[in-house]
Parts: structure tokens; sequence; C-alpha cells
């Protein structure tokens, strides 16, 4: 490469334009847009899916289960389901570990609508017939539990259960 020198300018307009991750040994560095995958059936999310927006596009619902909440490597996951279609039956995510899941979901015409306040939940539930296009929730992993908070647009249109 030899003693060329080049400013910080070009630097940071090779990395913002690379259509790739780098893998600085344990770290990765990815683009600023969000690993979308739209889904029609059943799923079982890993720990490469982690960073993932995943979309619930069919109706008829689905279960999409999580990893376990011991699993190696699994803290500091988190996976995005958002509704990109109204369901008919109800869309699922199910931990991997029974009795792993704690969180809060909020209704947008306000109010909390659900909560787990001990880590004794089993899944979140996006309600048949109720849940909206754009409900939403997160879910982070910290190697013991699952962390879920959640935003409905409709009174009991999520619901986190166990």
């Amino acid at each position: 490469m030899g003693t060329k020198r080049i400013g910080l300018a070009r630097v940071e307009a090779l990395l913002e334009n690379l259509k790739r991750d780098i893998n600085w040994a344990s770290t990765t560095h990815s683009s600023h847009r969000a690993k979308l995958e739209s889904l029609i059936t059943t799923k079982t999310v890993t720990v490469a899916d982690s960073g993932k927006v995943f979309m619930l596009n069919l109706a008829g619902g689905f279960t999409v289960t999580l990893p376990s909440a011991t699993a190696t490597d699994v803290a500091g996951c988190h996976w995005t389901f958002i509704v990109g279609t109204d369901p008919t039956t109800a869309y699922i995510i199910a931990g991997g570990t029974a009795d792993k899941m704690a969180g809060k979901v909020v209704c947008s015409a306000g109010g909390n609508e659900d909560e787990e306040n001990a880590i004794t939940g089993d899944q979140v539930n996006f309600v048949a017939n109720t849940a909206l296009i754009g409900d939403k929730v997160e879910i982070y992993a910290d190697g013991s539990g699952f962390y879920a908070y959640g935003i409905t647009g409709a009174a009991g249109g999520i619901t986190i259960t166990g």
C-alpha cells in the first residue's frame, strides 16, 4: 500500500458506500438499513437473525419461535415484529423457553394495554381481528430472559401471556 495517505472524508465516503458488512474480530459494522424479512409462514428465528425486522404478512396468522433464552450468544440479540397484514388468526411470538418473557404494551390511544412485570410470560400475541397494520413489538434478550416492548393501535391488539 505504500505511504500514500488519504483524508478522513475519503475514508468516510468509502465506508458509507460499502455494500457489505465489515467484521472487525467480534465487532460487526453494518449499513444503516434495517434487514427486512416478510413472513407468511411459521419461522424459528436464530441468533443470526438479530437486528432483523420481520413483517407479519399472512391474515391466517402463524407462530414465530425465538431461540432459547439461555442459548449461546443470545445475550444482546433483538428482533422486531410488525403487522403487515391484519390477522384473522393470531400471530404468536413464542419464547424458546417457557416463563422467560417480561414486557409492556401500550396503545396509541393512551395508557398501558398489557404488562408482564415478572419474567413469567411465554409469548406475545398479535390478537386476531384486533391487531392492526403497523402494530409492533421489539424483543430483546439478555441471556436469561426476553423483554418485549410493543405498541398497538387498538385496545387489546397485543398481549403478553404465559
